[in-house]
């Protein structure tokens, strides 16, 4: 397909067609002059010609003035709508490029955005691939430890649980929220509350023993609570270890 000319092209063209009415104008009124019989035929022939270009000269101007603000503006706006969508985290936009192959310089500037598109969404997959085996490496490391590792949402929503974990307290899992469970006896019942305690106070907790009266175990809770940039809390890891009987 080819090419459409360029806004600025068609500026060019306009610009020369108005040059070729001024041209014909003149050459019109030397024939009239070459051609004129007398002064008044040649007066009137003069005066009709002035008037009817006069009047297609303005018009042409009006038409002219309207036209390249309008095509500029239509064009821009297109461009600017595009890179308002790719600025808010829009990257999976489809841009038809022969929508603007009514201007080669602003189809350019739409294929380079297209180009960019591409590598920022191929940046985006390496990344969240990245991420993605990070992650794998992490729960790999977290289930080899002997510990039970708990991680939280702030409101007790249960992120990740380990396998010691998982054997140790089977209803936990990534679709509870601890606020909802209810505990077998009283020991397990201390043990969340602590976690709790420290989920709701934002607080970390270093070595804190709960003792198990019955059994006579124990276990030793430490915990850090995790913030965002603003120091708000969005979560905490809790690391239980369990001594004695219970272990």
């Amino acid at each position: 397909k080819a090419m459409k000319r360029s806004f600025k092209t068609r500026y060019h063209i306009l610009i020369a067609i108005l040059f070729g009415i001024i041209v014909l104008q003149t050459l019109i009124l030397l024939f009239s002059v070459a051609q004129a019989q007398d002064l008044a035929t040649l007066a009137s022939d003069i005066h009709s010609i002035v008037i009817i270009f006069v009047f297609l000269i303005f018009v042409y101007i009006v038409i002219l003035y309207n036209y390249i603000p309008y095509r500029l503006h239509k064009a821009i706006y297109e461009v600017e709508q595009l890179i308002e969508e790719i600025s808010s985290g829009n990257y999976q936009i489809d841009i038809d490029s022969s929508i603007y192959d009514q201007d080669k310089d602003f189809q350019e500037l739409v294929n380079a955005l297209n180009k960019m598109l591409e590598i920022i969404t191929r940046f985006d997959q390496a990344k969240a691939e990245k991420i993605f085996e990070h992650h794998q490496r992490l729960q790999l490391l977290i289930n080899l430890l002997p510990q039970s590792i708990l991680i939280t949402g702030a409101n007790g929503d249960v992120v990740y649980c380990n396998e010691p974990l998982r054997k140790r307290f089977p209803m936990i899992s990534e679709t509870v929220n601890l606020n909802e469970l209810i505990w077998k006896n009283d020991y397990y019942s201390r043990i969340f509350s602590v976690i709790m305690d420290s989920l709701r106070y934002g607080n970390n907790i270093y070595d804190v023993i709960v003792e198990d009266v019955v059994y006579l175990g124990k276990v030793r809770i430490n915990g850090s609570v995790v913030r965002n940039r603003k120091g708000i809390s969005t979560g905490a890891v809790y690391v239980l270890e369990f001594y004695n009987s219970e272990r």
